[in-house]
């Protein structure tokens, strides 16, 4: 037998040698504990780890960062990783369900870089905390905080792979030693031993004591690979791509940490099960519930990353498109990118026949967008033929019109009202345009919202004009060949009031024509206009101003014909508002016509078709019955008498009073601009909503925002309670 003696130990800073007991007094430690003890009071208040919320476990798992985000190759981590974790849960079912799968290799595996130095310090200290603990709940709990805490500093896709990793080096190991146990190998069988493979083999054969437990395991930690897999994925998504413009992806990043969380949970408990395997103890972990809970998050991950590729798809789709567009081959082209793309959700019909690319070519192309709107579209319709009556002949074959309705569920109450309009129209109509980049390209290129729009494309599929409705509305004929150039021609135009007003009666071209003054007037109040019209003819045949030529037109006298007027006021101050928000003459003016709606009368004087004065009615008048008083001013100046005229009708505004400016435009999407500056101060107007009551039965309340010299004021008038719901309407108020 063999004697072996201890040796001595030697205190360096004594000339004396320890003895034995010396030596043990010197290198005992006192235990600070008998037994760990885990809080549970941490477990969210006491609550079972299943019961406790995503909110509660989002701040159980939350702690500061100290430092800047700890990075490193994260994808090529996860590629050995997977590449580990494949080959030996296959040999896991190799052994215990006595198949024989190939270790084939990994589809889409991922590339590791060359450069790639894993981070081994981090993965021993991570498989060293979870190493040999108790079977729990609770511990494994406290296990996953005390991982999540050293890894605070990195991103959480980065927290999942590493823990993983970790487990991997452990289990990649274990099932290695498992597979290879019968080798006649005596280093391979010495490290068997030494993981605890004989426990769980009996040579032979299979100890099926443990082949449940093992089979178990094996597929718990696959369908975490697969959770893992899938917030791998989302992350390099989210490189790639902003969150905001995915919702599937915002959503699955939102919730990473809750994901991460129960998959490095999940992670822990597997070691647990291992560990206890190895050592062949019968108490060990609960996994169903793990199970069910990784399945859930895969299931919830997988359609994630479905719609996200869905989203991604139709992204890509639109930015394909915009880049197409940008730089056209022909009209021909564009029409059939922008109609006929792959991803349209129905079938395209095209009427009258489905030649329409062949009918473009060579020609100017108005692509006419639309809702259903009945009363908007027949608007179009009506002044359709007119301008094509008026155009050119040797134009007319030059340019096709295409009705392309958007719509976003087609029903039966939608289907009727597209064949009432399409039967009313003579040029091609596109049913069924539902591709997703080429609506996103409309309305987000071409701005189409609720309200009807006009693209002109040239015969190479270039822009005209990107929204030319406004200016067909407004001049009809006048605004062909309805492009850019010309629409900022008619913008301009001095003429702009007269010829708004041609299609109200065929004198006023005439005294156009012979360079006649025109006062044009109307208002609420019928007693007004009479009044007015009995002093203005006399004002008018005076001997003074025979020279100033004047002609008279009433507006008001004709509910329709005001009606009428007033709408083609509003739609002309919509059509500038799309390009002019400073205050340039015209736009002054047009406000000032705005703010005379309401009033008992109004009045504007041209000098031939260009507006040369606007007021209040009640003013107008007193200064047309004082005329003696200013008689003297004409002199020499007749043929500019309304020089004067405005002269006194200010004199009397101050001493009347200066009346708020206040004007209501009819909510328009898109078309109400942001802001407006007052007519007389050039200040920013507060803009409010002013609601209306149409019920002839009640009585609404009005609230007027304005200011004036005297400062700001606020007045409601009316009762304070509506008894029905009001239509919206943007208020724009200021001072004279």
């Amino acid at each position: 037998m063999e004697t072996y003696q201890m040796e001595m130990a030697v205190d360096p800073h004594s000339s004396s040698v320890m003895t034995a007991d010396e030596t043990k007094k010197e290198i005992s430690v006192p235990r600070a504990h008998t037994d760990q003890q885990f809080d549970v009071a941490s477990l969210a208040s006491n609550k079972k780890l299943f019961e406790m919320t995503d909110d509660e476990i989002k701040k159980e798992i939350s702690f500061p960062r100290t430092h800047t985000d700890q990075k490193f190759d994260v994808a090529s981590l996860f590629a050995i990783v997977t590449n580990i974790l494949d080959p030996a849960t296959i040999a896991a079912d190799n052994v215990f369900r006595g198949t024989k799968q190939p270790h084939m290799e990994i589809k889409g595996e991922r590339a590791i870089a060359t450069s790639f130095i894993p981070p081994l310090c981090t993965l021993k200290e991570l498989s060293y905390e979870m190493a040999c603990k108790d079977p729990g709940v609770e511990t494994a709990y406290k296990t996953t905080k005390s991982i999540l805490e050293k890894l605070k500093d990195y991103s959480w896709h980065a927290k999942a792979v590493l823990t993983l990793a970790a487990f991997a080096l452990d289990y990649g190991d274990f099932c290695r030693h498992l597979d290879q146990f019968h080798s006649s190998d005596q280093l391979t069988k010495s490290l068997g031993i030494l993981k605890g493979i004989p426990t769980l083999l009996t040579q032979p054969s299979i100890d099926h004591k443990h082949e449940g437990a093992i089979v178990e395991l094996n597929k718990l930690i696959k369908d975490t690979l697969n959770v893992i897999d899938c917030i791998v994925t989302l992350e390099e998504r989210s490189v790639k791509h902003n969150p905001n413009d995915l919702p599937a992806l915002s959503i699955a990043t939102n919730n990473s940490s809750i994901y991460v969380f129960w998959a490095i949970i999940t992670v822990v408990v597997c070691t647990t099960r291992m560990c206890c395997l190895s050592k062949d103890e019968s108490k060990t972990h609960e996994l169903s519930r793990f199970s069910e809970k990784i399945n859930d998050i895969h299931g919830k991950l997988k359609l994630q990353i479905q719609l996200c590729n869905e989203e991604i798809e139709k992204i890509e789709a639109y930015w394909k498109l915009i880049r197409f567009l940008k730089e056209p081959l022909d009209i021909a082209e564009v029409l059939k990118a922008l109609i006929f793309a792959s991803d349209n959700r129905q079938r395209v019909k095209v009427f009258p026949n489905e030649l329409i690319l062949e009918a473009v070519k060579t020609k100017n192309v108005l692509l006419f967008f639309t809702d259903l709107d009945i009363e908007k579209i027949s608007e179009y319709v009506s002044i359709r033929t007119p301008i094509y009556e008026n155009i050119p002949s040797k134009y007319k074959d030059k340019y096709e019109v295409v009705w392309i309705p958007i719509v976003d569920q087609w029903t039966d109450g939608m289907q009727k009202k597209f064949e009432l309009l399409r039967s009313q129209m003579s040029w091609f109509v596109v049913q069924n345009f539902s591709s997703i980049s080429g609506i996103k390209y409309v309305r987000e290129q071409w701005h189409f919202k609720n309200e009807p729009i006009i693209v002109v494309l040239n015969p190479q599929g270039t822009v005209e004009h990107h929204n030319a409705a406004p200016m067909i509305k407004i001049w009809g004929p006048r605004a062909f060949p309805f492009t850019h150039w010309k629409d900022e021609e008619l913008r301009k135009s001095e003429d702009w009031f007269g010829s708004l007003m041609l299609e109200f009666s065929p004198d006023i071209p005439t005294w156009i024509q012979e360079r006649k003054h025109i006062f044009f007037y109307g208002g609420k109040d019928s007693t007004w206009i009479k009044e007015f019209s009995k002093e203005a003819t006399g004002f008018a045949n005076d001997e003074v101003l025979k020279g100033a030529r004047i002609s008279l037109f009433n507006v008001g006298k004709d509910s329709g014909i005001q009606e009428r007027f007033w709408k083609l006021i509003d739609n002309f101050f919509l059509y500038k508002s799309q390009t002019v928000t400073e205050l340039d003459p015209m736009t002054k003016e047009i406000q000032k016509l705005l703010s005379y709606k309401n009033e008992k009368g109004w009045v504007v004087l041209c000098k031939e078709a260009r507006l040369v004065f606007s007021g209040y009615g009640t003013t107008v008048l007193t200064v047309l019955k004082n005329f003696e008083e200013w008689r003297p001013c004409l002199k020499d100046r007749v043929s500019d008498f309304e020089v004067c005229l405005e002269e006194h009708y200010n004199e009397q505004l101050f001493k009347d009073g200066f009346p708020c400016r206040v004007f209501d435009i009819p909510k328009s999407d898109g078309l109400i601009p942001d802001y407006r500056k007052c007519p007389d101060c050039s200040k920013v107007m507060e803009t409010s909503f002013r609601f209306k009551c149409c019920d002839h039965n009640q009585h609404g309340f009005k609230l007027k925002v304005c200011h004036n010299h005297l400062g700001t004021k606020a007045q409601f008038k009316g009762p304070m309670e509506p008894v029905k719901l009001m239509e919206p309407m943007m208020s724009y108020a200021g001072a004279e």
